[in-house]
């Protein structure tokens, strides 16, 4: 990806990709009127391929009932927007979470309501049951789900899934299929 920027640091992009489930950032360096930079350092999230994985990167993790959808939020021109849902935690399975929580998530809109934006990434419905990860993001109260996956059939299995789960939960790591940096060897047009 080639970037013409001249400031010393710039922050070049800010994605999330939802549909993809990853989000990344870029930053550049170059000095002042030296063209583009020759190399691009980028961020990517943690892998959460499995369900160890989504464990290790969650900060809290609980069976819950959904209450009520508190709001739904369109923040950009992008497709979807941000459902906000206050639930009553059932049980915990990882973290202090409150009795009572208010969690944002992404969701795609469509004629039936609302549509997931990957498999472990349900919208969560009043009246149903979840278990939810969770982390921080004081733009929705209580966080952010980092995943949710349905237990209204059988929450002990649902429960007993996510235990084993945080048992054996990976720490946080890169997602193998994230190439963190990129190296443009094209020679920089010459300052203006």
């Amino acid at each position: 990806m080639k970037h013409k920027r001249t400031t010393l640091t710039v922050l070049a992009a800010v994605a999330v990709l939802t549909t993809a489930g990853g989000a990344w950032y870029t930053t550049l360096d170059t000095p002042a009127g030296e063209g583009p930079p020759l190399t691009a350092h980028g961020m990517c999230l943690p892998a959460t391929e499995t369900d160890e994985d989504r464990a290790g990167y969650a900060h809290t993790i609980a069976l819950v009932t959904v209450d009520r959808t508190v709001e739904y939020r369109e923040e950009s021109a992008d497709p979807g927007g941000a459902l906000v849902s206050a639930v009553t935690v059932v049980e915990r399975l990882k973290g202090a979470a409150p009795e009572r929580l208010t969690i944002g998530q992404s969701v795609l809109r469509d004629a039936d309501g609302y549509a997931k934006t990957k498999p472990a990434y349900l919208p969560l419905e009043p009246g149903h049951q979840y278990v939810v990860g969770i982390v921080p993001d004081p733009d929705y109260s209580d966080g952010w789900i980092w995943f949710a996956t349905a237990a209204d059939t059988d929450p002990a299995a649902a429960t007993a899934r996510w235990t084993h789960a945080v048992d054996r939960q990976i720490a946080p790591h890169p997602d193998p299929a994230c190439d963190d940096i990129t190296t443009d060897t094209s020679t920089p047009p010459p300052a203006s």
